[in-house]
């Protein structure tokens, strides 16, 4: 199986086609035309240059991730202990204090 370039595909096409000017071969031209540019397009990327798009989408996310750890002004985002069972002794700790009772309604 060749791969052949826009010139070389038409060409072939248009000799399996000859002089054929029914209906069906007319939409068949138009549907490898069609299917010909926009494969085409596709692989040339629609004129966008997505490396650049990965690149700049990486380093805002980056950027956001970053500054993420030095919004909070210092202070830490976990809950404070009201009660003072961070300084008991280890050995006096029970499993009721170690989970907070939840309603199962």
């Amino acid at each position: 199986m060749a791969v052949l370039n826009k010139a070389d595909f038409f060409n072939h096409l248009n000799d399996m086609v000859g002089t054929n000017t029914s209906d069906d071969a007319l939409h068949f031209i138009e549907d490898m035309t069609d299917t010909y540019n926009d494969l085409e397009k596709r692989a040339n990327g629609d004129g966008e240059n997505w490396e650049q798009k990965y690149h700049e989408l990486d380093n805002a996310w980056k950027t956001k991730y970053r500054n993420r750890f030095f919004s909070s002004g210092g202070q830490s985002n976990l809950p404070k202990d009201d009660d003072d069972s961070a300084n008991k002794d280890p050995k006096d700790v029970k499993i009721e204090d170690l989970f907070t009772p939840t309603d199962n309604k």
